[in-house]
């Protein structure tokens, strides 16, 4: 099976009240890290996308207004590529400042979905148990992804 192979490309982390400041429209996937009763501080619990931007879609997480303690942000763009080959050139020729383009939208969310299934974050209720629109996808988790698995692949929870 050809994998797709996604670098997911993490910038961060940004305090959650600098969250209006995240407007760039390449950047497609967030995770929000906070504290939770029984993981600990400064844990993932969420993963999400966006179809517009990351300010726009942390707007409507109503739920976050009852954190006390801090949240922080980390935002990622998706850069596609067919080999490994050919994403390691990309990675190599890519700076700190750089993002990907916007992907389409069917790729963001199979990219969305396949992180959420292999980390599992607290907060996430929907997308834990299926990965069907996630096939045959690979991710490398790249940049400031801090605990973000480096590797993730559709054939290692499915093959």
């Amino acid at each position: 099976m050809q994998e797709t192979i996604c670098d997911v490309y993490w910038d961060g982390p940004f305090e959650w009240a600098k969250r209006d400041s995240l407007r760039n429209s390449a950047h497609v996937l967030y995770a929000i890290y906070g504290t939770h009763p029984v993981y600990g501080q400064n844990v993932l619990l969420y993963i999400g996308m966006t179809e517009s931007t990351v300010a726009d879609r942390l707007a409507q997480h109503t739920w976050l207004r009852d954190e006390y303690d801090g949240i922080t942000i980390k935002i990622a763009s998706i850069g596609i590529h067919l080999s490994i080959e050919s994403w390691w050139q990309a990675w190599e020729e890519m700076s700190e400042s750089d993002v990907y383009p916007r992907p389409n939208l069917e790729t963001i969310r199979a990219v969305e979905a396949l992180l959420i299934y292999a980390h599992q974050p607290a907060y996430n209720t929907m997308g834990k148990g299926s990965l069907s629109i996630a096939k045959p996808l690979r991710i490398f988790n790249t940049g400031k992804c801090g605990s973000l698995l480096p590797d993730i692949s559709y054939v290692y929870y499915v093959e």
